[in-house]
Parts: C-alpha cells; sequence; structure tokens
C-alpha cells in the first residue's frame, strides 16, 4: 500500500517483530510483549491491522499448535534462519504491510527485515527495548565475584573465565552492543528510544551524535486502562510493601529488602511484605524469610489485585531494561514508588520525594529512611500515593498509542513522498 493511498483513509498494517509468538498468555509474559499486544489491541480500535513475526515460542509449541487469540494463522510467520526475502515479501504483499515494527530481533534478521520492506514498500521503525550497555554491568568483578559463589558446572567455569580475563570479555561484549546498535540504527528508517535520557549512551555506541530525524523518543506506558479512584484511597490501602519482579539475588537484590523488613515489623505491626514473581532464587529467598510471618510470596501471577490493595512499591534491581512497565503500573494504582537509581530511565518516570524515591548509589540506610518514614507517616503516604497516581497519567495506553499511530503514519508517508 502506497503512502498516497494512507493519505486518503488507507488502513496502516503493521508487522510486530520480536522473540516469542504474541499466544494467549503474552500479555504476563513480559514488558515487550505487554506493550506490543497494548499497541495491537489498541490500534486495532482505530482501524489498524496487525500481524506477527516470531522466532520462537516460549513453551516450544510447533506451527500448527499455535492458538489464534491475537493472531490468526494467515496473520503470523515464524522467522528462521532459513526464511527468505522472497518468503517475507511475499507476506507483506500479501497482507499490505506498510510498517515493519521491529520489538526485539536478532542480530542478523535486521537485514532480513530491510530488504523485504524495500521490496514491499514498507519502512521498518525499531524500537530500543534494551537499556545502553546494560550487558555490561554482567561483566563488572562485583558482580561476577556473586555469581561465582552461586553458579555450578559449566555456568562456574564461564564466570570464573570472565572473572580471571575481565578485559578481554568486556571487548568482547562491547564489541557485540557496538554492531548490533549500527545494524539497528543502519537498516531501521526510524528508530525508537523510550528515554532522553539514554542518547548519550547510543552515542558513545555509535560513536556520533544520532540524527533527530531517524531517531524518536516514545516512553513505555502503564499496562492497564483503569486508574485507581484516588477517592478509595484511604478505604482500600493496606499496610503492605509489594515487589514484582523476577526472583533472582543478582540482579534484583531482594535479600536486602527480606533483610530489611525483618527489622522493620519490628518496629510497626501489622505490616506485609509481598513478593509477586518467579525464579532461581525463591526457595533460597523463602528459606531466608521463614520465621517472619510478614513477608508472603504469591509466585507469578496477575498483579492488579495486589496493586489495589498495596501502599508502596520496592524495586531494588541493579540492572535493567530500558522499560520498567511494573513501575507506572504500581503508579497507576496509587503506590508509592521506592527505587534503587540504577536505571536512567527512572529519573524519568520519578520526580525524588514528589511522588516516589530514587535511592541513589544503592544506599541500604537511605532505602531504610525512607521506608520508615512511609511506614510511620499515613499522612505522608497518603500524599505521596496522590502525587504517584497523577504523574503515571502521563504514561497511559491512550498517549501512547497515539505516538506510535502518529510514527507509523509520519514515517511511511515521508518514505513515499
Amino acid at each position: 500500500m502506497s503512502g498516497h493511498n494512507l493519505s486518503r483513509g488507507g488502513r496502516l498494517s503493521v508487522l510486530l517483530c520480536t522473540t516469542f509468538y504474541l499466544r494467549m498468555g503474552a500479555f504476563q509474559m513480559g514488558g515487550v510483549e505487554r506493550l506490543s499486544l497494548i499497541l495491537a489491541s489498541d490500534l486495532r480500535k482505530r482501524g489498524c491491522l496487525f500481524f506477527n513475526a516470531f522466532r520462537k515460542t516460549d513453551d516450544g509449541a510447533g506451527d500448527d499448535e499455535l492458538d489464534e487469540h491475537y493472531f490468526r494463522e494467515n496473520e503470523r510467520i515464524r522467522i528462521t534462519d532459513s526464511t527468505t526475502s522472497d518468503e517475507l515479501t511475499s507476506f507483506l504483499a500479501r497482507n499490505s504491510i506498510n510498517v515493519i515494527h521491529v520489538q526485539q530481533a536478532e542480530f542478523k534478521d535486521f537485514m532480513l527485515y530491510r530488504e523485504a520492506a524495500e521490496r514491499a514498500g514498507a519502512v521498518v521503525i525499531a524500537t530500543m527495548n534494551e537499556k545502553p550497555m546494560a550487558d555490561m554491568f554482567l561483566l563488572s568483578r562485583s558482580f561476577l565475584a556473586r555469581r561465582l559463589k552461586t553458579a555450578r558446572g559449566c555456568e562456574f567455569l564461564k564466570a570464573l573465565k570472565q572473572f580471571l580475563f575481565p578485559a578481554y570479555h568486556r571487548r568482547k561484549r562491547l564489541k557485540n552492543i557496538r554492531m548490533k546498535t549500527l545494524n539497528t540504527f543502519g537498516l531501521c528508517h526510524q528508530v525508537v528510544l523510550v528515554s532522553r535520557n539514554y542518547i548519550p549512551g547510543y552515542e558513545t555506541l555509535l560513536q556520533r551524535e544520532l540524527d533527530p530525524s531517524g531517531c524518536t523518543v516514545i516512553p513505555g506506558c502503564a499496562s492497564f486502562g483503569a486508574y485507581f479512584p484516588e477517592i478509595h484511597l484511604q478505604q482500600l490501602k493496606q499496610k503492605e510493601i509489594l515487589m514484582v519482579c523476577r526472583i533472582e539475588e543478582l540482579t534484583r537484590r531482594q535479600g536486602i529488602m527480606l533483610d530489611l523488613f525483618k527489622r522493620l515489623c519490628l518496629s510497626y505491626e501489622g505490616w506485609t511484605l509481598r513478593i509477586l514473581g518467579q525464579g532461581p532464587d525463591l526457595p533460597a529467598c523463602r528459606k531466608k524469610a521463614k520465621g517472619c510471618s510478614g513477608i508472603v510470596f504469591e509466585g507469578w501471577t496477575d498483579p492488579q489485585p495486589f496493586y489495589r490493595t498495596a501502599s508502596i512499591y520496592v524495586n531494588l534491581s541493579v540492572t535493567a531494561d530500558a522499560w520498567c512497565m511494573s513501575l507506572p503500573e504500581a503508579m497507576q494504582f496509587a503506590l508509592v514508588p521506592v527505587v534503587f537509581n540504577t536505571s536512567e530511565v527512572y529519573s524519568d518516570i520519578i520526580e525524588h520525594e514528589n511522588g516516589g524515591y530514587l535511592i541513589e548509589d544503592m544506599n541500604r540506610s537511605q532505602l531504610e529512611s525512607v521506608l520508615r518514614k512511609l511506614m510511620e507517616d499515613d499522612g505522608l503516604r497518603l500524599r505521596q500515593a496522590r502525587l504517584a497516581l497523577a504523574r503515571s497519567k502521563s504514561y497511559s495506553r491512550m498517549i501512547y498509542a497515539r505516538r506510535y499511530h502518529d510514527l507509523y503514519l509520519a514515517t511511511h508517508r515521508l518514505l513515499n513522498s
């Protein structure tokens, strides 16, 4: 479909590219899947057509086993190492696809998408859903030293090599990150960043200034359409701290909160620490929490019922994706966020002491001080909850979907002008 047809009311037709098939239940899989489905569901209401290109399924299901909850058989295509440009171009042409939106892709897939797009008259847009150079943290000596204490077998040997020869592995990892970044910016018509604060990181990787005409900033959004009714704050909110994350001590640091809460509950009766998530360190965390009845593990489940009643949201992650989706989610349910300020995007979402708290340098004493203030002062907690709720509305689904709709349309028109 040409840009001329679009300008006369033709329909935008978008191929969403993800690692995993966007199947039933994908909304609970991860942030990228959730944001992809928000775009598909909200923009379908505006007349857009959506398709899914994927590499694999999260449960290993074959093509004949895939459900059609979001995409029918003719609306999806599995990308493999043997997928040809002819096959993808045929899929694009058959469905009049004019926008390829890459949410996730392997390094080698970008050339395939670009070549097929040029043949079919489509544009390629990529969202950078990874924090620039986030992987480098995994090669820091402090991280590797902790990893060596828990790793076994091949993972231990791999960590040991990285610990003994850090410079070599850092150079190798940085080269891979730089090549992927160059590939993305070089082969896509438009690149989307989720925060302006990530621009310096990408300019360092590219070793040049970003071209404003080929780059735009669209923050992520809160997942849910409805917002917590402010009039129910005092009635529904309980003395509860909530964590929503993968249970992995090396990156999420649940142990810090477990140790701290065991002290806090001695001073503040009736409080609960509730942790939603699964992960390799769940048994160890359960063992650490043993003897403290106020600590509850819920496994991985729909967080909405817990958002409604909890009062404080804590995120102690020491590394982060480009966009932390659970943060604006918690805020739209009027939880006061308290986070380790380990990602540039957090300062976009939270203004310190104005609807949330940013704990600098993973400072445990500052974390304890903030939590004590919130737990003992109902008025402070209520004021901060109202501010968090108001700020979250800047990250609504409606705003997010509209920005992408405008970007799809503008990029395609520019290419075909």
